[in-house]
């Protein structure tokens, strides 16, 4: 009996199919919020809001995956314990292919909602070709 185009298990296996073809092709490129030392109380993590305008809707500390080349980032600190509200930034990441940038937040006082941005050096994401990104950045 030959199989019926129009079976489930066809459609099933055809969905697989894209499904792992399109995380073969998902960038290796991330914005994550750094882990930051326990003792000191003026780190805060950050989260991205948007990247190049387009609003992005992860928690504070979850990461971001990007295609490599210049981003335009609206980043915002975890809410300080008494300070009033949240102030967020605009940023400007040349994001590098297969790198994991850490980012967080420091502020001067718990008490202020103003902070700095902290770039921690970034990390290589393994198993990840630097070629094939931007192969894949420049299809996109």
């Amino acid at each position: 009996m030959q199989p019926n185009s129009r079976s489930p298990l066809r459609w099933i296996s055809a969905a697989s199919l894209l499904a792992l073809a399109g995380c073969a092709s998902a960038p290796l490129s991330f914005v994550d919020a750094a882990s930051t030392p326990k003792a000191d109380l003026t780190y805060y993590p950050v989260r991205v809001v948007a990247v190049d305008d387009r609003l992005q809707f992860g928690g504070y500390g979850k990461p971001v995956q990007l295609a490599p080349g210049p981003r335009r980032l609206v980043l915002e600190a975890a809410p300080a314990a008494n300070a009033r509200g949240t102030v967020q930034k605009t940023i400007y990441l040349k994001v590098e292919p297969c790198r994991r940038h850490l980012l967080a937040a420091r502020r001067a006082s718990p008490l202020q909602a103003d902070w700095s941005l902290v770039e921690m050096p970034s990390e290589p994401v393994g198993n990840c070709d630097v070629q094939d990104e931007l192969r894949k950045a420049q299809v996109g």
